[in-house]
């Protein structure tokens, strides 16, 4: 093998033993990719993290390759050296680290083997590296439930709330998803999502962030008790995300105002909320008020929203 690599590789300006290195190191990692059974329930924590460390050096040898303008070579010579199709050769030096992940992902191994993968990478590499890779390969993934479930132990929340909106962004994209339907069945967990979705600005998801504008917005305007408990969510979403989709949805912020306005004169005139679209204790709704007055923009926004639909001022005034 040394003398046929070293006749071909007579325009590399490397060294041949180098260049013999390389190729015997990438076709170690290229015989772990074509494993079909690996990992299994007997795979060890030492044998995930080597896994993961072939691959961090196969990244950085292809850009060391790139750099010296020698990969076409390469990549030529590796071909006629190893028996694996070019199509694997090229999955798995495409992305290596994403390549071993999406192995560990799909393997029909233990849910824990899928725990120290996560756990692994995100030692050697980045969350947001861990993120963008769970993003796409959510996509492909058979048990999306299973992902989910694993990955939301690793990454704050922030993270995970970012990560599942985009896998909420990429599917409205490519489907007939009924939002409203959605809404009038929802959990915490989708508000949350949705209004996370609905703050993203990237070009490629604006027609799905529209449709969740639109399925919001339908959802405000009905006024029906099916929708009672999307608004007791919608209440619940963390602060930081709900008072910023008030402000870039100024649209859907007058409607929320008209609605707390609503349930104060349910309150104030002791009626009963349970056939009433929205239900929220004195407590509960001033809590909310507090949370939008907390940002000075939306204190003022909102006072004078108020004025349109309650002529008592002094009532809101007293819960700042």
């Amino acid at each position: 093998m040394v003398q046929g690599t070293a006749l071909k590789l007579q325009g590399f300006k490397m060294d041949t033993a180098v260049v013999e290195q390389f190729l015997n190191f990438f076709q170690d990692y290229i015989g772990l990719c074509q494993c079909e059974n690996w990992p299994d329930n007997d795979t060890t924590e030492t044998e995930i993290r080597n896994a993961f460390l072939i691959a961090q050096h196969v990244e950085k040898s292809l850009d060391r390759l790139q750099k010296k303008t020698v990969i076409s070579e390469f990549l030529s010579v590796l071909n006629t050296h190893n028996e694996a199709s070019s199509n694997l050769i090229k999955n798995c030096l495409n992305d290596p680290p994403k390549y071993i992940l999406n192995k560990i992902i799909n393997s029909n191994t233990r849910i824990t083997q899928m725990d120290t993968g996560f756990r692994i990478f995100l030692e050697l590499f980045s969350e947001e590296k861990l993120e963008n890779y769970l993003t796409e390969l959510m996509l492909e993934a058979a048990s999306k439930e299973t992902l989910l479930r694993n990955v939301t132990n690793k990454l704050p929340r922030d993270k995970i709330l970012e990560f599942k909106s985009k896998v909420l962004l990429s599917q409205l994209k490519s489907s007939e998803t009924d939002v409203v339907k959605l809404l009038m069945n929802c959990s915490q967990d989708l508000v949350d999502v949705l209004v996370v979705s609905l703050l993203n600005n990237e070009l490629q998801y604006g027609q799905a962030v529209q449709l969740i504008a639109n399925g919001i917005h339908e959802i405000v305007l009905l006024k029906d008790s099916a929708s009672k408990t999307f608004w007791k969510f919608l209440f619940k979403v963390e602060d930081r995300y709900f008072t910023e989709m008030c402000i870039e949805n100024s649209d859907i912020f007058i409607y929320i105002v008209e609605a707390l306005t609503d349930c104060s004169k349910l309150l104030r005139e002791g009626m009963s909320a349970d056939s009433f679209y929205i239900e929220l204790s004195h407590s509960e709704l001033v809590g909310v008020v507090q949370k939008i007055c907390s940002k000075e923009c939306l204190k003022s926004l909102f006072l004078d929203t108020i004025k349109n639909y309650d002529n008592d001022l002094n009532y809101w005034e007293a819960m700042l």
